[in-house]
């Protein structure tokens, strides 16, 4: 009978504080290690969404200019400033005879740590518009002073009217592999995307 219940006794014993604290460093060490092999894929995801709302903004903007015969500006509000991660669509009523005033559109911020920046090593894109810059219009940092837009037909030009080609770089700081650029060809509108797998090349995306 004793020896009956010591041994129920001893099957009945818990986890010592020990066993318990080894469990848990365990545990921690396994989930430090998931978290360390998916920020990879994270920071890919987060320069792809921050690619898919650029490239979403400048059709955007060719739309609405198309639709409704309007002058529709581009730029970049916060940039070259640190972090810069701003691009705002302004309808240019101005422009048009007797169509009121200028609206603000939209104001689209980049999330989750993506802004715009190059990458030391990696090339201009296949489209060879220019990478002395994250954001680059016709060579000029930020695009032209006077301004960029999208005409009534669907091109992109500067304020005389002539087509403007650029580029723009973004990415996650510190993440080489998470670099991705848009480029536009103003004398027909098209937009490019591109994004690369830290092999200092690029692919196009859409």
């Amino acid at each position: 009978m004793n020896s009956h219940v010591r041994a129920s006794r001893h099957q009945a014993r818990g986890f010592t504080m020990i066993e318990v604290m080894i469990a848990v460093a365990v545990i921690a060490i396994v989930m430090a290690m998931a978290i360390t092999q998916m920020q990879p894929a994270v920071q890919q995801s987060r320069a792809n969404a921050g690619m898919a709302e650029v490239v979403s903004a400048f059709r955007t903007a060719q739309s609405y200019a198309v639709s409704y015969r309007r002058f529709v500006q581009v730029s970049f509000p916060s940039y070259p400033g640190v972090n810069a991660n701003q691009l705002q669509v302004t309808i240019k009523n101005s422009m048009t005879p007797n169509a009121g005033n200028d609206v603000i559109f939209a104001t689209y911020a980049l999330e989750g740590s993506v802004y715009y920046q190059k990458y030391t090593g990696m090339p201009d894109t296949p489209d060879a518009f220019g990478n002395a810059t994250a954001v680059n219009f016709e060579s000029v940092d930020g695009g032209p002073t006077t301004g960029m837009f999208f005409q009534p037909d669907g091109t992109f030009v500067d304020s005389t009217g002539n087509p403007v080609n650029g580029t723009v770089f973004l990415g996650v700081n510190n993440f080489a592999s998470s670099a991705r650029a848009i480029t536009i060809l103003g004398s027909t509108g098209r937009v490019k995307s591109y994004h690369t797998n830290g092999t200092n090349a690029w692919k196009q995306a859409y």
